[in-house]
C-alpha cells in the first residue's frame, strides 16, 4: 500500500508542476483575495499552499482513503477546508495551524477526485472553442458570450462524438447585466444541414460531430457559438453525482416507463439516474419533444442554481468543480479558459436565466414525424444576437 501512494504523491508532484503555469496565480489571486479579505501575500499564499498541499499530504490521503473509502475522505476534507477558511477569515495573519488545515482538506478532496478510476469513452465532457480565440472578448464581457451545449445520446462503450444529439441549446450570456437565457431545440426539428440537405438537426452530429452541428446552428439563428459542450448520458449521471443533487420542481407528475422517470408534482432533489430520467421524458408530458428539451433545460438552472450555492457558502468549492472537469473533461482550452468559464457563471443568478424552447410545431415528412420551428422563432434569434438575452 505504501508503494502504491508513494506512486501517487510522484504523479500529484507533475501534476502539480504542470497546473500552476496553466491557472494562473495571478488571475486566480483577487477572486481568493475579495472573498476572504486577504492582501496579495496572503492570497498567493494561500493558492501556493493549495498546489504543493497535494503533493506533500498524497500518502495521508490515500491512506485515509483506504481507511474510509473515497466518500468518506472527500467528506473530510471538504470540512477541513471551510475550517481552514474559517479560521483564515477570522484571523488573516494566516497562523501554522490555518495552513496545514488548508494543505491537508486540498491534499484529501484532490487525491479522492482525481481518478481512482478510468474514465469511459461515453462518460466524457468535451468542452471545445468553436472558432478558436475568438470568445476572449465574451469571456471578457465586451460581447454577450454564446455556448452550445450537446447531449450525446451514446450507449455505453459507443464514443459520444459521432451519436446522434439527443438534447441541443444555446446558452447565451450577457455579463453586463447579469443575465444570460437557455434556448432549446427539439432534436427532431427540420433544419437544413450544410452540404446535407434539410433533415433533423439531431443527424447533423451523426454526420459531421459537434462541428457540422454549431455550424448549423449558426446558418440557422444567425449566432455565433463561442464554446461547444458535448456529454453523454453517463457523463451527466457522473456529474450530477459528483457535484451533489440538483433542486428541481416537476410541475406534473411524470410517470413514464421508457425513460425511467417516476416523479410525483412538486420539488425533487435528483442524483444522477433521476436527472437522466428527468431528462430523457417525453412519452408522458405534454407536447413531448418540446417539453422534454425545456426540462432539459430546467437542469441547467439547477445545476447552476448549486454552482452560486456552493461558491456563496465556501470560495474552495469552485475547487471541486474544477476537480470534476480535470477528471472528466476532454478540451482544448486551457486551464484559466475554463476556470473563467466557472467564474461566469457564479455571475448569473438563477432568477435571471429565461429557460425557452423554439416555437414549434409537430408534423411529418414521408414516413418521418419531425418538428417544423416557427417562423416566430426568428425574433428570439434576433433577440439573442444582440445581446445574449430573449425576451
Amino acid at each position: 500500500m505504501t508503494n502504491r501512494w508513494a506512486v501517487l504523491a510522484l504523479i500529484m508532484a507533475a501534476q502539480t508542476m504542470a497546473n500552476v503555469g496553466p491557472l494562473g496565480i495571478p488571475s486566480i489571486a483577487p477572486l481568493i483575495r475579495e472573498n476572504l479579505g486577504l492582501s496579495v501575500t496572503q492570497a498567493g499564499s494561500f493558492l501556493s499552499t493549495y498546489y504543493i498541499g497535494p503533493v506533500l499530504m498524497s500518502l495521508p490521503a490515500g491512506l485515509l482513503a483506504d481507511r474510509w473509502g473515497v466518500r468518506g475522505a472527500m467528506i473530510l476534507g471538504q470540512a477541513m477546508i471551510a475550517v481552514g477558511l474559517g479560521a483564515a477569515a477570522a484571523a488573516p495573519s494566516f497562523s501554522f495551524i490555518v495552513l496545514i488545515l488548508i494543505l491537508a482538506g486540498a491534499a484529501v478532496v484532490r487525491s479522492n477526485i482525481g481518478g481512482h478510476a478510468n474514465v469511459a469513452a461515453d462518460e466524457v465532457i468535451e468542452i471545445h472553442s468553436a472558432h478558436g480565440t475568438s470568445f476572449v472578448p465574451a469571456l471578457q464581457g465586451k460581447r454577450p458570450l454564446f455556448i452550445l451545449a450537446l447531449g450525446s445520446d451514446a450507449r455505453p462503450g459507443e464514443p459520444i462524438l459521432h451519436e446522434r444529439s439527443d438534447s441541443i441549446h444555446i446558452i447565451g450570456v450577457n455579463l453586463a447585466t447579469h443575465s444570460a437565457t437557455i434556448l432549446g431545440f427539439p432534436r427532431d426539428s427540420w433544419v437544413p444541414i450544410p452540404g446535407h440537405g434539410t433533415a433533423k438537426i439531431t443527424t447533423a452530429m451523426n454526420v459531421g460531430g459537434p462541428s457540422l452541428t454549431v455550424a448549423t446552428i449558426e446558418r440557422l439563428t444567425g449566432i455565433k457559438i463561442d464554446f461547444w459542450v458535448l456529454t453523454s448520458f453517463r457523463g451527466l449521471v457522473g456529474m450530477v453525482d459528483t457535484i451533489g443533487p440538483l433542486t428541481v420542481r416537476v410541475v406534473q407528475g411524470m410517470h413514464d416507463r421508457y425513460s425511467g422517470a417516476d416523479f410525483d408534482k412538486g420539488v425533487h432533489k435528483f442524483r444522477g439516474t433521476e436527472a437522466l430520467a428527468f431528462a430523457r421524458d417525453r412519452h408522458d408530458v405534454p407536447n413531448g419533444d418540446l417539453t422534454r428539451s425545456l426540462n432539459q433545460g430546467k437542469l441547467m438552472q439547477a445545476a447552476l442554481a448549486k454552482l452560486r450555492k456552493d461558491f456563496a457558502r465556501s470560495p474552495a468549492r469552485i475547487f471541486t468543480w474544477l476537480s470534476v472537469g480535470w477528471r472528466n473533461i476532454h478540451t482544448d482550452l486551457g486551464a484559466t479558459s475554463l476556470l473563467d468559464l466557472i467564474l461566469t457563471a457564479t455571475q448569473i443568478p438563477s432568477r435571471n436565466v429565461n429557460n425557452l424552447v423554439v416555437p414549434a410545431t409537430t408534423g411529418s415528412v414521408g414516413a418521418q414525424s419531425v418538428v417544423f420551428i416557427s417562423s416566430g422563432a426568428s425574433a428570439i434569434y434576433a433577440d439573442m444576437r444582440r445581446d445574449g438575452i430573449a425576451r
